[in-house]
């Protein structure tokens, strides 16, 4: 890659420095994005909210049912629904 940098001119082979840095940054984002969005379901901020998608189905079913004993929803702790 050096010797296609250096046709660019004087300064050219030094131009593939920044741009290798670039590039290897680029692969690297997209390893910890599908790292990170591998598992939905770990309970971090930005995650599925399993706990809180299955008691709104709860509430909703035992709502149609009739039920008198309907528990309560979940509520965001510091900001995250889990």
């Amino acid at each position: 890659m050096i010797s296609e940098f250096d046709k660019l001119g004087q300064y050219g082979a030094w131009l593939s420095v920044p741009f290798t840095i670039v590039v290897g940054w680029v692969y690297i984002m997209m390893e910890l994005v599908g790292d990170y969005s591998e598992n939905p379901f770990e309970c971090l901020g930005n995650d599925i909210p399993m706990l809180s998608l299955c008691r709104t189905i709860e509430i909703d079913l035992k709502e149609m049912l009739g039920e008198d004993n309907i528990p309560p929803a979940i509520h965001p702790k510091n900001d995250v629904l889990l």
